[in-house]
């Protein structure tokens, strides 16, 4: 089971992207606050533009973010976070990509 859950409503991206505090690395862009009281397990949106690939290549991205946070997320405090990938993810190698996700999320 994944350490966290799918933040799906479109009102609750465009909440972190207000209020959220915003960490830009060389691949990714993450906005985060705290959990809710009622939150059992962090909650993550990930947004992938279409400008930066076909489906074939966000999926990829996708897939590698998931991964990355599932295992950075454990043991974590609940926390709500929108990851958006940058152009730059297409062509990062995956050590370089958990390396900008990790520093972005900061110290447990």
């Amino acid at each position: 089971m994944r350490s966290f859950a799918g933040l799906r409503r479109r009102a609750d991206f465009a909440r972190l992207r207000r209020q959220g505090r915003r960490v830009n690395t060389g691949t990714v862009t993450l906005y985060r606050s705290d959990g809710a009281a009622s939150d059992e397990r962090s909650l993550v949106g990930i947004a992938i533009n279409k400008s930066i690939g076909k489906a074939v290549v966000r999926n990829k991205i996708r897939r590698r973010l998931v991964s990355i946070l599932h295992d950075a997320l454990s043991g974590r405090r609940t926390m709500r976070l929108l990851v958006v990938a940058r152009p730059s993810a297409v062509d990062a190698a995956f050590d370089a990509l958990r390396a900008d996700v990790v520093a972005a999320l900061g110290p447990a």
